[in-house]
């Protein structure tokens, strides 16, 4: 089963940091079973909700303080979801996500639902196309920002998150310290 993550470079980034988190990313899905695939910008394009959304992201930058210091992590948090309507939907994952010992047999168990997220702002999501087109919708009719910062996904849907257990299978290495994420994420992939 396949598992996407979204990239976009993003200027003030560290490319290289990016790419060793990316490829440890994809070490350890592949480890547990999964078809790790890595979505891009093309991709979102290929979405006939692309165009639409970057009208409102563009408007929306300008009137977000918050959004004009993050705007290109904030375009491709929601590009993402561009691009995995363009490929299908399916499961999707922060290429900061470690799998530790989720398998796709489990993951299954939880697929007769039509959108499974976790709380805040989303690192790990299944969503079936046609679903994929009903979120996108959602987030051109609705506002994305709430007192200039921007709303997670799950607040802006409306729903409650459902992927229960499976989160304890799965670590986001989202640290903001003085380790690179990259180096957390091989020490815990190679210590599991």
């Amino acid at each position: 089963m396949k598992i996407h993550a979204y990239y976009q470079s993003i200027p003030a980034s560290d490319q290289p940091e990016e790419f060793a988190c990316a490829n440890w990313w994809k070490t350890s899905w592949t480890a547990n079973g999964w078809e790790p695939l890595m979505l891009n910008r093309s991709h979102a394009q290929g979405s006939s909700f692309y165009g639409k959304l970057q009208q409102k992201l563009a408007a929306l930058a300008l009137s977000s303080q918050e959004l004009v210091a993050r705007i290109a992590w904030h375009h491709s948090r929601f590009n993402r979801w561009c691009a995995l309507h363009a490929a299908g939907g399916g499961w999707m994952s922060d290429y900061d996500v470690l799998n530790i010992d989720l398998t796709p047999e489990e993951a299954k168990k939880l697929m007769d639902k039509t959108l499974l997220i976790n709380e805040g702002p989303a690192y790990l999501f299944y969503v079936t196309k046609e679903h994929c087109g009903n979120v996108l919708k959602k987030f051109l009719m609705d506002e994305l920002s709430e007192s200039g910062k921007i709303r997670p996904e799950i607040e802006i849907l409306g729903i409650n998150p459902e992927l229960g257990t499976l989160l304890e299978r799965v670590i986001h290495v989202n640290t903001r310290g003085e380790r690179n994420r990259s180096i957390r994420m091989k020490e815990i992939f190679e210590n599991k």
